[in-house]
């Protein structure tokens, strides 16, 4: 299974949303990362077909997802950032509802079935109004799963949630994407570093950095640093470097920062995670391709 992006670009009046981008995904999971305005909405917009690029192609095994039309769509899952649920609906009116519109075979056994892996089977008779941030966001997972897509769009799934509910969706998501392709914007980078097969860094609609996990971390080896100096200074610093941050505690402050030289006398190296690749690549100093 492939969906490959072929060129795509996207321009409104003076803005170019998408330019260029090229990628082909299989069975997995891809997360989606870059500030706002670098163009994730609209790629996953396009790839829902509720938007056509302007130039390019999206080809879900060969073939022009467009040309496809409703064949296409019958294998998609999308839950938007705000999915518009009707609040007075219960959890199980609103299961029913999109089962009918996806003309879902045995819609009640689906339904069961998928209640119960999102952890909504006890609740399911609560108005949707009386949900958690939590609880919404994991029945519009299992209103996004009810035609078993092979591809899912999730936009900033887990953007509102605690922890502990963000820990839930990360194993939820994590137990489906041996077999779809799933798609994953999020500013959370956390969220995704232990469960994605891929990330692409969005920035200006171009792809500012792309590849496993590893893979991103490996770009950016040898540039993230920390030192410890005095509340006052880290600062400071912190203050006047976009791509640093503060690591205080009770005793003592550090500074940890992504650069490409060293930033202070004293300062050792630190092997990078997935939030000091997207420090280095989307500080307002250093927007940078690499």
């Amino acid at each position: 299974m492939e969906l490959k992006y072929e060129n795509i670009t996207k321009k409104y009046r003076r803005k170019t949303a998408l330019d260029g981008f090229n990628a082909a995904l299989h069975e997995g999971i891809y997360a989606l990362l870059g500030p706002n305005g670098a163009g994730k909405s609209t790629l996953m917009n396009i790839t829902a077909t509720l938007l056509k690029p302007t130039a390019g192609s999206v080809l879900f095994d060969g073939t022009d997802i467009f040309k496809l039309g409703g064949e296409y769509r019958n294998i998609l899952g999308y839950l938007p950032q705000d999915p518009g649920f009707y609040p007075t609906f219960s959890g199980l009116e609103i299961m029913k509802y999109f089962a009918e519109l996806k003309n879902v075979n045995s819609p009640q056994n689906r339904i069961e079935q998928l209640l119960e892996f999102v952890n909504l089977q006890d609740d399911c008779n609560r108005k949707y109004k009386e949900y958690s941030g939590g609880m919404k966001r994991r029945l519009g997972i299992a209103v996004s799963l009810l035609n078993d897509p092979k591809i899912l769009i999730l936009d900033e799934p887990t953007a509102g949630l605690d922890p502990k509910e963000r820990v839930r969706f990360r194993n939820i998501i994590g137990k489906i994407g041996s077999d779809k392709i799933i798609i994953l914007a999020t500013h959370i980078v956390s969220d995704i570093e232990n469960i994605a097969q891929g990330i692409i860094f969005l920035n200006g609609g171009k792809i500012a950095l792309s590849g496993s996990v590893s893979d991103v971390l490996g770009a950016i080896s040898g540039k993230v640093y920390e030192f410890k100096t005095d509340k006052k200074t880290a600062e400071e610093y912190v203050f006047s470097h976009p791509n640093a941050r503060l690591i205080a505690s009770e005793e003592n402050s550090a500074v940890r920062t992504a650069s490409d030289k060293l930033p202070s006398e004293g300062a050792v190296l630190c092997e990078p995670t997935l939030e000091d690749v997207y420090m280095y690549l989307f500080s307002e100093s250093s927007e940078k391709e690499i």
